[in-house]
């Protein structure tokens, strides 16, 4: 069942908002890491995963946690305690506390693309922002999370020897800033530890 947003005001006191970019091997990843996270989590989060229209990543994450989850959907505003799932083959940018669905990022052969999703993060919020990259081949999200270290913000990475596909970890480690570098459960509490309940 799809859960209602809980009203269409902006927030302003984030202290920090979540983006995770997944590719290939990237399903098993998200739910070990949301997992460790509270239900009242005091920040939004992101995700978007390299898929096809058809994906129905919403739906098996909604039956593996007890956070509110919901199939993004152009203009959502973002809201504390909220996992917002990109749609297949839609990139997914951040602007104006919201997030703005786009059939076109230039320079990017991935849907959606990683880097793009970042980059905004970063414009947006700055030193508040929390790149996460996990499990996935070639090396999108990389460019992205330099941006977001530039920006002051933070990215942590899936440890290569926990990921199925250790390309888009590794390109981030051997390319950026990486704050930790940990298996995916690890990361979740290491998000719980420093995000909190709201």
């Amino acid at each position: 069942m799809e859960h209602p947003q809980p009203d269409d005001e902006p927030e302003t006191s984030f202290n920090y908002v979540v983006a995770i970019g997944a590719s290939a091997g990237g399903l098993k990843a998200i739910q070990e890491l949301i997992a460790e996270l509270p239900a009242d989590l005091d920040a939004p989060i992101v995700i978007g995963v390299h898929s096809e229209p058809s994906s129905k990543l919403t739906e098996i994450l909604k039956s593996k946690s007890s956070l509110k989850i919901r199939k993004t959907r152009d203009g959502d505003i973002l809201k504390k305690g909220w996992i917002y799932v990109v749609p297949g083959a839609k990139h997914a940018l951040f602007q104006n506390q919201r997030i703005h669905l786009s059939d076109v990022v230039r320079d990017s052969g991935f849907r959606p693309s990683i880097d793009a999703m970042f980059m905004t993060l970063a414009a947006e919020y700055g030193g508040r922002g929390i790149a996460v990259v996990l499990s996935g081949t070639m090396k999108d999200g990389m460019r992205g999370a330099q941006v977001v270290y530039d920006m002051g913000g933070q990215t942590i990475v899936q440890d290569p020897a926990d990921a199925q596909h250790a390309g888009m970890p590794n390109s981030v480690i051997y390319n950026d800033h990486p704050e930790t570098i940990r298996t995916a459960s690890e990361l979740g509490v290491w998000l719980r530890n420093l995000i909190g309940d709201k």
